[in-house]
């Protein structure tokens, strides 16, 4: 009886090898060309598990499945047996996936920073000259007048400052209280000291005034500051703060001209003083313009056809910085005076500060 029943297994056995290896060879019959080129077989020994395989032959155990799936012959992938025939890949075939190509973006520099500002530009010297207001000038005719001094309330016949005036002006409403005035007066007619050409008239500021009251037609003011002593007919021009600051300004070329009097009619100037010269805006002067004061010295020599003048070298004795200028004429302060000037002196405009 056992060996009927051994006989009967070994018979069984033999049939089911009969039937996968049958299986198995139906199935290589049916894979590609390319599949078998992309496939090998792998016998399973024991202890294998489809799971160790995977992981031996790829290094990634979780790609049992598409192993399985390979091998329809298997029915339980949990359970496989030595000697069975696995096809396996030389590669386990990855999913492509396209990854999107991402530019490198240029990198991005900060901007250069800003040129440093140019250095500013050297400050030229200056010269403060605080009586700048009461500094005359010449023209070549009288100027006009908007009024007149008319008389010191108390009837005094010289004015100065603090006292109280009545003035009239040449148009009606033509001041307002808190209005300000040149006070001025306007000399005869000056002559040239070497030419002898009329050269104009010279207008000296004796003071300012403001205005208190006004009237149909007349006006109360006040003396707020005298230089000189102020009487009736001296005649008023508007107010206007001159600058005390004098900047130095070198000229582009040398001109000559002369010295023609000085503000109070000296016939010898000196430290300080304010003279007037023969050139102004035709000549292109400009405030701030200095002068080298010069005197051209003669000596006489004795030759054989007679005595004769010899002009000899030019000799520096002073120099003149320019405060005003007008048309034809500019005024100009003594800065410095090697010797006394006197009228008629020569003047060289200096190209150099």
């Amino acid at each position: 009886m056992k060996s009927k029943i051994l006989v009967w297994i070994l018979a069984t056995i033999s049939v089911l090898a009969v039937a996968r290896v049958s299986r198995v060879k139906a199935q290589g019959e049916n894979l590609s060309d390319t599949v078998k080129k992309e496939t090998y077989i792998h016998v399973v020994v024991k202890g294998d598990t489809l799971w160790d395989i995977c992981d031996g032959l790829y290094g990634d155990p979780w790609v049992w499945p598409k192993v399985w799936k390979l091998n329809a012959h298997i029915t339980n992938p949990h359970w496989i047996y030595p000697g069975t025939q696995l096809r396996v890949y030389y590669e386990v075939p990855k999913p492509t996936a396209t990854l999107p190509v991402v530019e490198e973006a240029a990198p991005v520099l900060p901007p250069p920073p800003p040129p440093p500002p140019p250095p500013p530009p050297p400050k030229a010297p200056t010269i403060t000259y605080k009586e700048i207001d009461q500094v005359g000038f010449i023209t070549p005719d009288k100027p006009p007048d908007v009024g007149l001094v008319v008389g010191e309330i108390n009837q005094k016949v010289l004015v100065g400052m603090s006292d109280e005036v009545f003035v009239q002006f040449r148009e009606p409403g033509q001041a307002r209280a808190g209005d300000h005035y040149f006070i001025f007066r306007t000399s005869d007619l000056i002559y040239h000291p070497i030419t002898d050409k009329r050269v104009g008239y010279l207008n000296t500021i004796r003071g300012i005034l403001r205005i208190q009251e006004v009237a149909p037609d007349h006006a109360k003011a006040v003396i707020v500051t005298s230089f000189d002593p102020i009487i009736a007919s001296d005649r008023l021009m508007p107010y206007e703060k001159r600058s005390e600051e004098i900047v130095i300004q070198a000229a582009t070329e040398p001109k000559e001209g002369t010295i023609v009097l000085s503000e109070r009619h000296q016939y010898l100037m000196g430290d300080h003083q304010i003279v007037f010269i023969d050139l102004g805006e035709d000549q292109e002067i400009k405030v701030g313009n200095r002068f080298q004061v010069f005197r051209r010295a003669r000596a006489k020599k004795y030759l054989v056809r007679g005595d004769s003048d010899l002009i000899v070298r030019d000799q520096p004795i002073g120099e003149v910085l320019v405060l005003l200028v007008e048309k034809e004429t500019a005024t100009a302060l003594v800065t410095q005076s090697d010797i006394e000037f006197i009228p008629g002196e020569r003047v060289r405009l200096k190209t150099e500060n």
